[in-house]
């Protein structure tokens, strides 16, 4: 994904800003960011009262540590994922939780130009995939969802990790060849309750 300079630069700009106490610049990353990781955050825990909170606390550390944010290459909202995703991880120890992530209830089709035939068939397409998700680690699940619904470089994944690129490849690899049994074993055994 290519970000043009002046918007790498505006958004520097705010964060240089909010590092100096200006709340309105931190707000206007809170706008632009809020939403990746409410998702982010929700597709790890499948909570969204939880998914909420995270991403409350994510912006709240983030306030309270801006001043330590540097330029380095790693994308602001990287960091902001990062920081999210640490909280899962303290959620997951602190509860004990199982890590396993619901369906999403808004899987549709994305235009109005299906039919409704499309429209059922892409959600029932959805659910099967995400049911599997959940079913991979969490640390599958999670390159899942950084690499494919955040859209994150396998360098921005890296840096958010702290795994080298090759680490990130191999894990995206090991969760799409997972994912792709768990798929063909859930689908030979609805053929197979379908023909017996």
């Amino acid at each position: 994904m290519i970000r043009s300079t002046a918007v790498l630069t505006d958004e520097n700009g705010l964060i240089d800003r909010a590092a100096g106490g200006d709340r309105e610049a931190f707000g206007i990353l809170y706008e632009r960011n809020s939403l990746r990781v409410f998702r982010h955050a929700y597709f790890l825990t499948g909570d969204s009262a939880l998914a909420e909170d995270i991403t409350a606390q994510t912006f709240l550390k983030a306030l309270e540590a801006i001043h330590r944010y540097e330029h380095r290459g790693i994308a602001f909202r990287s960091w902001l994922l990062r920081i999210a995703c640490n909280l899962v991880i303290n959620y997951r120890k602190s509860s004990k939780n199982n890590g396993h992530s619901s369906l999403p209830d808004t899987l549709e089709a994305p235009s109005t130009f299906y039919s409704p035939e499309a429209s059922a068939q892409m959600k029932a397409d959805g659910e099967l995939v995400w049911g599997q998700v959940r079913k991979l680690s969490p640390e599958q699940r999670q390159i899942v969802v950084l690499r494919f619904l955040d859209d994150l470089s396998y360098a921005d994944i890296a840096d958010l990790l702290g795994k080298s690129v090759g680490a990130v490849r191999i894990l995206q690899f090991r969760a799409l060849r997972n994912l792709r049994t768990l798929i063909q074993e859930d689908l030979n055994h609805t053929f197979n309750l379908r023909v017996g």
